[in-house]
Formats: structure tokens, C-alpha cells, sequence
């Protein structure tokens, strides 16, 4: 028998039952079959493996050395099938498995944010999957999603790019900071880009624009970053006008270390997107993280994106 087939698996565990059970007499009732029905099978094992097994007659029942050497490997290979079974109803099931997370920063203080929310249930559901979690910006988010190295991401992009999907999941609003003591509090009008000409400038850091006067000549970008918590420290310096979401420089304000500049017309919304690849065939464990984040956002479909993320067929075609 060069390859074993469902046949030969049925013979194998008939030929386990027969000599756990001691005989073939023995063996009838277990396996609901006449004792000649068993022998038959039994010979038709036997030509197939090219050996005797067993020795059956006047003195009993009994494995010959071969058949005791294809009992221990049968014992062997039904119990690594059983485990196999148990880890494939494990995978459907969600109880065992991975999922690659990745953030931009500052989202927990957003109260439009349930990512947290979305990550309670699942782990309540299936509290055995792991789940990495990493903050990065967005382009980096975006790259190791192209790359196949996570599994979901939550970016703020305002260039998408080719091979990735991206869901609206909410927005921030994104108002001009300084502190108390800064120069540019001494103007009592709206504040306006030509305004800001006069002032250090803290720039987003991105080849493209994001803010209502990234294309503006002549500003003095003398800092920049892709990241809020290092947006804050240079506002926090006393040097620099820079972009932060209201909720969370609210924290800032609060404490008397920030002031909104009065600049209405040079406030934004950012937009933030459950971003995944598109030709990429999820996990199970993926999929519902990304069904949990969409439900807990009431998930509302970008016209630029493909398709919905609703429903797990949805997610395996996209």
C-alpha cells in the first residue's frame, strides 16, 4: 500500500477495535458486523499492507510483531487525526488564533473612537486569540498592510492607496493650538494663513496635503511631525502654532498649557478608516475583530472604497 485512503482508514481503525477489544468474536457487537464480515476485512487489510497482523485460531488471538508495529503506528495516526480535528473546530470556532492590530496614535480620547469597544467584545467571545497591537502613522500602517505583516489598521490618509480598502469608521476635528503666552494671542482678529506667515509653524510632515495650508508659501515650517504626542511637546515649548485634535488637546487646555487659536476657517476634519488589503483572504479570527470594530461604528461605507465590511462573504471576495 504505497498511499492511504478513506478505505484503508476504515480498515485501520477495524483492525484497531479487533485487537483492543481482544479477538474477533469479541469485536462483533462494537463494530455491528458478522465475525465472517470481519475476517474478510481483516485478510483485505492484511494483502494490502503486505503482512500478517494477527494470528487468529485455536490458540487465540494474538498480534504478530509486524501487527503490533502497525497497531502502535495506527494508534499514532488516529489520535494525530483527532487532534487535527480538534484545532480545525478550534479555528472555526475562533478559540485559538492571532490577530495584527495597528493604530494611529491618540485615537482612545476620541469620543466618536469604540475601538476599545469593538476589542472588549471580541476578547469576551474569544478570550484564547492573541492580539498584537501597535501604534504607528498612517503611512506605516498602510506599508505593512500592502507588506502582509498585519492583519488590520486604522489610518488617517488623505492620499488611499491602490491595493488597500478603506471603511469610514469616524472623525476628529483638527483646530490651530499654541500656548497661553504665545505671540501670535496678541492678534484679536480671526486669525488667517497670512497671519500665520509671521510664526513657526509645526508641518504634518507628509509629501502631500493634509492641513488647510500645506500648499501655503512662505510659512516658517521650522518643525514637523506625523505624530500628536509629538506635535503636543513642540506646542508645549512656547515656540510653535501647531494642529491637534480638540479632544485631545482638551487635556492640555484643562490644564491652562494650551489655547485654541481663533482660526474657524482654518479648522479641518480628519477622517479615520478600518483599512484593510484588498486581495488578502483574513482569518477567521481577522474577520470578526473587523466585523466587531464595523458594528460598534454603525459602520458607514466610503464611496472611494469597494465594498462594505458587513458580513464575512463580503470580507473573502473583497
Amino acid at each position: 500500500m504505497r498511499k492511504i485512503n478513506d478505505f484503508d482508514l476504515k480498515l485501520l481503525h477495524l483492525f484497531l477495535t479487533i485487537a483492543d477489544s481482544g479477538g474477533f468474536s469479541a469485536a462483533q457487537f462494537k463494530l455491528n458486523m458478522h465475525q465472517s464480515t470481519i475476517s474478510t476485512r481483516m485478510n483485505d487489510l492484511e494483502t494490502r499492507l503486505g503482512m500478517t497482523l494477527c494470528h487468529r485460531g485455536r490458540r487465540g488471538f494474538r498480534l504478530t510483531p509486524d501487527g503490533l508495529k502497525v497497531y502502535q503506528l495506527s494508534k499514532q495516526l488516529f489520535d494525530n487525526i483527532h487532534c487535527f480535528e480538534n484545532q480545525l473546530d478550534d479555528i472555526r470556532k475562533i478559540s485559538h488564533g492571532h490577530v495584527k492590530l495597528a493604530l494611529t496614535d491618540n485615537l482612545a480620547t476620541n469620543p466618536k473612537c469604540r475601538i476599545q469597544h469593538a476589542i472588549g467584545s471580541f476578547c469576551h467571545d474569544h478570550p484564547k486569540v492573541t492580539l498584537d497591537t501597535d501604534i504607528w502613522d498612517s503611512y506605516k500602517i498602510e506599508m505593512k498592510l500592502l507588506e502582509g505583516e498585519i492583519d488590520l489598521g486604522v489610518t488617517s490618509s488623505e492620499v488611499q492607496k491602490d491595493g488597500l480598502n478603506y471603511h469610514l469608521l469616524f472623525n476628529e476635528k483638527q483646530c490651530l493650538y499654541c500656548t497661553p503666552n504665545h505671540p501670535i494671542l496678541n492678534l484679536k482678529h480671526e486669525i488667517t494663513t497670512q497671519d500665520l506667515i509671521r510664526f513657526p509653524i509645526v508641518d504634518r510632515g507628509l509629501p502631500h496635503k493634509i492641513t488647510p495650508f500645506s500648499d501655503t508659501k512662505n510659512l516658517s515650517h521650522l518643525a514637523s511631525s506625523t505624530n500628536m504626542e509629538a506635535t503636543a511637546h513642540l506646542i508645549l515649548s512656547g515656540t510653535f502654532v501647531g494642529y491637534l485634535p480638540d479632544h485631545y488637546a482638551e487635556i492640555w487646555e484643562l490644564r491652562g498649557k494650551m489655547v485654541k487659536i481663533n482660526a474657524p476657517s482654518l479648522e479641518y476634519l480628519a477622517s479615520f478608516h478600518l483599512t484593510t488589503l484588498d486581495s488578502q483572504e483574513r482569518s477567521l479570527a481577522a474577520t470578526e475583530l473587523m466585523n466587531k470594530i464595523a458594528a460598534v461604528h454603525s459602520l458607514k461605507h466610503n464611496p472611494r472604497a469597494e465594498s462594505p465590511v458587513l458580513n464575512s462573504t463580503n470580507i473573502a471576495n473583497s
